[in-house]
């Protein structure tokens, strides 16, 4: 088997030079667009680059910046994407087998008041986000990732979020959704794609001390849902949520979404799961609307939930009597006081055990729950 060849090369020998915004983004681009003639892995030394317009990153690249590179947005525009507005693309077959790893992409919210997103990802296949912090995002996104099969961000920092005005409250840090025109309007067919097989872990959100910015409202979540397409096999792991000002997880009807090792501190809210109501979400290809769709097996197991505030720590919500199904909160940890709540709403096949100081559970219309100490009758039922 013939082994491919990738190309490294250097920003810098393409006439970035960190000094101004013009230089900067039209070398980094010439040198992102030698993937258009294979594979490569493009590094970006040290020092402050200046970016003008939104740089396009294509299939089998690797983009490399030094652990004290920064990429600073001087502009109301994205910073990243793989794609340009006149891209057609379907399914999962966009640039894919991309990777980038350390460095900081700031977008200088502090400064410039631009509501934008840093990175806008799509209609691809195995994307790796690692080592990277992001930093002063003005209302929108980190990284918003739709139509993505494989997607992993992986020991990434998210520091700092501005909205004056009060009005991108659901804005998360990670955006994970499908291809509709009102969640991803940058490129390629409004086809309906979700983003599946994600694992984010080792990632710590919160607040960058900078003037102007407060912590995320929402680190990771998903905002649309088409009828009988799900987001499936999604793996939130190990990481930080410090001081959002909402739920920091928030989830629409899924298949398989696992929540483990987590830990949530002084949150406003810990994590929220919806099933998709009837409306907007609940149309198919074809235009019917088939009305409220659930999701299935979901595993919240080996969190830290440290102050929850004015909202649930947990929260299963679906409506019109339609079920999530198989929903499991085992082995947390919650505050001693009475301030972590769980709520579970239109749910079967529940179970709550074994978690530590949970006090509080709220349960509206659920089949089949079990806690404690029915699963400890049953066993010994079954004696």
């Amino acid at each position: 088997m013939e082994k491919t060849t990738v190309s490294k090369i250097n920003v810098r020998d393409y006439g970035a030079k960190g000094r101004n915004a013009l230089w900067d983004t039209i070398g980094i681009q010439r040198a992102l667009n030698q993937a258009k003639k294979r594979p490569v892995e493009v590094y970006i030394p040290a020092g402050t680059y200046y970016i003008g317009y939104e740089l396009v990153i294509y299939g089998h690249t690797t983009l490399t910046l030094h652990e004290d590179a920064v990429l600073r947005r001087m502009s109301p525009f994205a910073m990243l994407k793989n794609g340009k507005r006149n891209a057609h693309f379907k399914g999962y077959d966009g640039h894919s087998y991309i990777t980038v790893r350390g460095g900081t992409f700031d977008q200088y919210g502090h400064v410039l008041n631009f509501n934008n997103s840093i990175m806008s990802l799509g209609h691809a296949r195995e994307i790796l986000i690692e080592d990277v912090t992001f930093k002063n995002v003005v209302q929108g996104h980190a990284i918003d990732a739709c139509g993505i099969d494989g997607f992993e961000v992986r020991n990434c920092k998210f520091l700092g979020f501005r909205d004056d005005d009060g009005s991108r409250a659901f804005s998360e840090a990670v955006q994970i959704d499908l291809q509709l025109e009102n969640s991803f309007p940058k490129f390629g067919d409004y086809d309906g794609t979700p983003t599946k097989n994600v694992i984010i872990t080792g990632c710590y959100f919160g607040n960058s001390g900078d003037p102007m910015m407060k912590p995320w409202n929402r680190a990771i979540g998903s905002h649309a849902s088409r009828y009988e397409i799900y987001y499936e096999n999604i793996f939130i792991e190990n990481n930080t949520f410090d001081q959002m000002g909402d739920y920091a997880l928030t989830f629409l009807k899924s298949k398989v979404l696992r929540i483990t090792n987590n830990t949530f501190s002084n949150c406003e809210g810990g994590v929220r799961y919806l099933a998709v109501n009837k409306g907007k979400y609940s149309y198919d290809a074809d235009g019917i609307d088939h009305g409220v769709q659930a999701g299935e097996m979901t595993m919240i197991d080996h969190n830290h939930f440290h102050s929850i505030n004015s909202k649930y720590a947990i929260l299963f919500q679906s409506f019109e009597g339609v079920h999530n199904k198989d929903i499991f909160i085992i082995n947390n940890t919650f505050s001693e006081d009475e301030t972590c709540r769980v709520k579970i709403g239109y749910a079967s096949g529940v179970v709550c055990a074994k978690n530590n100081h949970l006090k509080n559970v709220k349960k509206q219309e659920v089949e089949d729950f079990y806690d404690e100490m029915m699963i400890q009758q049953e066993n010994e039922g079954e004696k």
